[in-house]
């Protein structure tokens, strides 16, 4: 906003072109805000249990999954470690510049190069399945839910209910990461 005030007292940007950016600028917080309160919610029942004369259970709820789960970490963790290599360099002496291994390694690694460009975009894949399979156990899930009589509907408990909560878990993932 600092840049376009002074780009249109000279002209060289559109009131309309302002306004375009204001918005844009303004959806895509909504954007962000709506995806981080966002939440895959899975349907689980309870059986019904009789104890002496009252009966216990039954109830239907869900198992919310958030859809961002793990926020900016794997980004972080991208950004650390594609960085890595021009920090090695950097505590070496060595730059870009440098003749042999260290010169050509460094220019690999440089920020406008497209392999950069793609390990970086493996690596926030990458961390993103990794920190999901850390925060969310699907197999201790279905085993919790198996104890206390909880089931997906359409799925038994047990190994088919985790098998189907990691199907979930790998597609919400996917899109975060993508």
């Amino acid at each position: 906003i600092s840049n376009m005030v002074p780009m249109l007292g000279d002209g060289s940007l559109k009131w309309y072109g302002a306004i375009l950016i204001v918005i844009g600028m303004l959806a895509l917080m909504a954007f962000i805000v709506f995806i981080t309160n966002s939440e895959r919610r899975i349907p689980v029942q309870y059986a019904k249990r009789v104890v002496g004369r009252k009966m216990y259970g039954g109830q239907s709820t869900n198992l919310p999954i958030k859809v961002n789960m793990s926020g900016v970490l794997p980004i972080i963790f991208a950004q650390s470690i594609a960085s890595l290599p021009a920090t090695i360099g950097a505590f070496t002496g060595h730059t870009m510049d440098s003749p042999g291994f260290w010169g050509g390694f460094l220019k690999l690694f440089d920020t406008s190069k497209p392999f950069y460009s793609i390990l970086y975009f493996l690596l926030i894949i990458g961390f993103s399945y990794f920190y999901a399979t850390m925060q969310f156990n699907p197999i201790e899930v279905a085993n919790n839910l198996k104890k206390n009589g909880g089931f997906i509907p359409g799925f038994r408990p047990g190994k088919p209910t985790a098998d189907f909560i990691t199907k979930v878990l790998n597609k919400i993932t996917m899109l975060r990461a993508l």
